[in-house]
Formats: structure tokens, C-alpha cells, sequence
């Protein structure tokens, strides 16, 4: 049963976990391992859900996130080329040019730009995913989206 269920999660969430966490490190080596450390931490913890639902995502993601966080400080953080990264996953060269820009704003608004707009998590669940308030949340969503702009703009130039 307990492998059943970690398989469900897994399956349902690892694509999930590992965006969140590649937009983090924007390394695919360095996110394929903190990706394998998260699950490893939900297979230790796995009696303490019981389907595979949006509080097991917004675990997941806590955990990855903080583990990101720590892989970042790390000395022994690795580097690999971006580009290949971005071939790898299919990505139009429209979408290569918007997730630079995106790369060049701060993580703190990359990630909570993601959170909202690609997850579909409101303010108020994006606040207890990064362990924040609601109003940091806000102000980082309205920061992120103009830094967002003066990035997009000073491309198009």
C-alpha cells in the first residue's frame, strides 16, 4: 500500500516538482538531483498522506524548494550549459527568450511568478509554500512582473 501510493505521487507530481525546482537552480543535473532527494523524503514521510493531492504537491514543493534554497549556498554547486538545458526540454526558441528573461530577475520573484501563474496557486498558498505572508506574496508579484517588463523591453530594443 505504501508504495502504491508513493508511485501515484510520484507519477502525478515529479514533472511538477521538477519545474519548480529547475527554475531554482536552472541547472537540469543539479534538479534531477534535489528532485530524487525530495521524493526520497516523501517516501520517508509517506504515512502521513493518504492520496495524492494538493497538499502532498504543496509539500513537495516546500521541500524541494528549501533543499534548492541549500543546494544554491552550496560550494560545491555545478555549473552546465543552459542552452543545451532548454533543448532538452523542447523548448520554442519564444520560450527560450521569455525564460531568459525570466532568469534574469531575481528567484524570488522567478518563483513566485511560477507559483501563480504557471501552478494556478493563489497568494494566499503561494505564502505558506515559500513560508511567507500574504502581503510579501503580493508585493513580490507585483515587483517580479515589472522587473518581468523592463527585461522584455530592454530585449526588444
Amino acid at each position: 500500500m505504501k508504495s502504491n501510493l508513493f508511485t501515484k505521487i510520484y507519477e502525478k507530481y515529479y514533472n511538477d516538482v521538477f519545474r519548480i525546482v529547475f527554475h531554482y537552480t536552472l541547472n537540469r543535473f543539479d534538479s534531477e538531483d534535489i528532485v530524487q532527494f525530495t521524493f526520497i523524503k516523501l517516501y520517508k514521510n509517506i504515512s502521513k498522506f493518504h492520496e495524492p493531492n494538493e497538499d502532498v504537491k504543496k509539500w513537495l514543493f516546500r521541500v524541494a524548494i528549501n533543499h534548492a534554497k541549500n543546494h544554491l549556498i552550496s560550494p560545491w554547486k555545478s555549473k552546465s550549459n543552459l542552452q543545451e538545458d532548454l533543448k532538452l526540454f523542447g523548448m520554442e526558441e519564444k520560450e527560450s527568450t521569455l525564460f531568459y528573461d525570466l532568469k534574469q530577475i531575481a528567484k524570488i520573484y522567478r518563483t513566485t511568478l511560477y507559483l501563480y501563474y504557471f501552478e494556478g496557486y493563489n497568494i494566499k498558498e503561494i505564502a505558506k509554500i515559500l513560508n511567507t505572508t500574504e502581503s510579501n506574496i503580493k508585493q513580490r508579484l507585483k515587483r517580479g512582473k515589472e522587473k518581468l517588463k523592463m527585461e522584455i523591453e530592454s530585449g526588444v530594443k
